[in-house]
């Protein structure tokens, strides 16, 4: 079914059939309006036919108010086939609308159909093949480039890089060793301890000395 819809209308009638649809929805809509127009119309008519059955029965006139209502009637009747001949049309307009829904739909498939073909026709898997080896071999060379500017050249060339590494060693040493704090200076408490102790040993001697005088 969907392969018959997609196919290529056979006859030149289909295509003017397909085309007239939208002259042909503005005439239903334009008959559509023509009837809701006359039926308010009638509407109004039959209103002011009761109003005027009441006014004759106020005045005991009951042959005209019965004539008013038989009008009354007659509109009614009217109003009820204009709203038949409205469903009708509105069946219709539902009807065209969804088959050019439809027409529009299929003419969109086969469009999308053809583009998915054309390019199928444009486009074959050699060409994506050559074009992925051609952008590998591209991306091969640019490397290749990259890593020929990369490489040392001239006074450079000949740096050896360990003794490099060895001197930057060194250096970050000596670095280390001169953010450490020194090591706070010990004072020497000795000569104050000999002086502490010799200062007794000064008074005995002179105290022996002085009684040795003294005995004489």
């Amino acid at each position: 079914m969907l392969k018959k819809l997609l196919s290529k209308p056979k006859s030149k009638k289909k295509k003017e059939a397909a085309s007239s649809a939208l002259p042909t929805l503005d005439r239903l809509h334009e008959t559509l309006e023509m009837l809701e127009k006359k039926e308010c119309f009638l509407q109004k008519k039959a209103a002011a036919e009761v109003e005027r059955a009441k006014d004759y029965t106020k005045a005991k006139n009951k042959s005209a108010a019965i004539q008013c209502l038989k009008k009354k009637k007659l509109y009614e009747t009217q109003i009820e086939q204009l709203a038949n001949f409205q469903l009708r049309v509105h069946d219709q307009i539902i009807m065209l609308e969804s088959a050019k829904a439809t027409i529009d739909t299929v003419d969109a498939l086969r469009s999308g159909s053809s583009a998915v073909k054309a390019i199928h026709q444009s486009v074959s898997i050699d060409d994506i093949e050559n074009a992925i080896e051609e952008a590998n071999e591209h991306t091969e060379n640019m490397r290749q480039i990259q890593e020929a500017l990369a490489t040392p050249i001239g006074a450079s060339a000949d740096f050896d890089e360990d003794e490099l590494e060895a001197e930057l060693e060194d250096l970050e040493e000596e670095e280390l060793d001169n953010e450490l704090p020194e090591p706070p200076q010990r004072t020497s408490m000795e000569p104050s301890a000999r002086a502490t102790t010799s200062q007794p040993a000064n008074d005995l001697a002179e105290l022996t000395k002085l009684q040795a005088e003294m005995a004489l």
